[in-house]
């Protein structure tokens, strides 16, 4: 299970060359002279971080015995395990503490890391799937190929009106976001409607970043934006 590594460190770098791609004409990063070499230091950081969280929170929504010690936690390419709800959790978080520590632009930061992960999704999860030999749960299919159109449904529709101003910066982070969720948790309910259970702890993280996410968007494009016009 070594290949774990090697999926995840190509989509990294990937992730890093889509992450440089995007904030090297970046009107606010070049307006405020924010160095490549600031960024990168925080995408590592960030990378770490949201390895750390991609386990914990699979080891929450799946407390097994052998995930319990300190080597079985550790040890996820011997006992294999991530959470993508984790690495966005554990992402956004360090993005939103490292940049008001940095005092970098905490929307636009948002924005340049969810776009560059956006990219790289489909290329962890086709990884995945050659590295199981193809056999995967339905949910992962669905999640797979839903991934694949996600970045063109952003970089064409979305963005655009981002780099134009027409929208805050952070929302697209959060359209992302609601998206992710509603569309994570809905493939659930349907694929498993008879056994589906509100009350699980990965579905009911999933309605919280959904509901919070959509009152986040809702106050900076709607309610900021009319109290800026009275």
């Amino acid at each position: 299970m070594n290949l774990v590594f090697l999926i995840i460190l190509i989509s990294f770098f990937i992730f890093l060359y889509f992450l440089y791609y995007l904030c090297r004409d970046d009107f606010v990063i070049i307006r405020k002279d924010i160095k490549m070499e600031k960024i990168f230091n925080m995408a590592f950081l960030t990378a770490f971080v949201s390895l750390f969280f991609a386990r914990f929170f699979y080891v929450l929504f799946n407390p097994l015995h052998q995930f319990l010690s300190p080597l079985g936690f550790l040890a996820f390419p011997y006992f294999p395990g991530l959470s993508l709800i984790g690495t966005i959790i554990g992402g956004s978080f360090f993005i939103y503490i490292y940049s008001s520590f940095k005092k970098m632009p905490i929307g636009k930061m948002f924005d340049l890391f969810t776009l560059s992960f956006i990219g790289v999704l489909p290329i962890g999860f086709l990884g995945t799937f050659i590295l199981l030999f193809g056999k995967t749960t339905l949910l992962f299919n669905i999640i797979f190929i839903t991934s694949v159109f996600l970045p063109l449904c952003f970089i064409k529709i979305i963005y655009p009106f981002s780099s134009k101003g027409e929208i805050k910066d952070g929302s697209l982070s959060l359209i992302f976001l609601l998206l992710f969720s509603f569309l994570y948790f809905i493939t659930k309910l349907f694929i498993d409607i008879k056994n589906f259970s509100f009350l699980n702890l990965e579905n009911i993280t999933l309605l919280i970043i959904l509901f919070s996410s959509t009152i986040l968007l809702l106050n900076q494009e709607i309610v900021d934006k009319f109290l800026i016009k009275k």
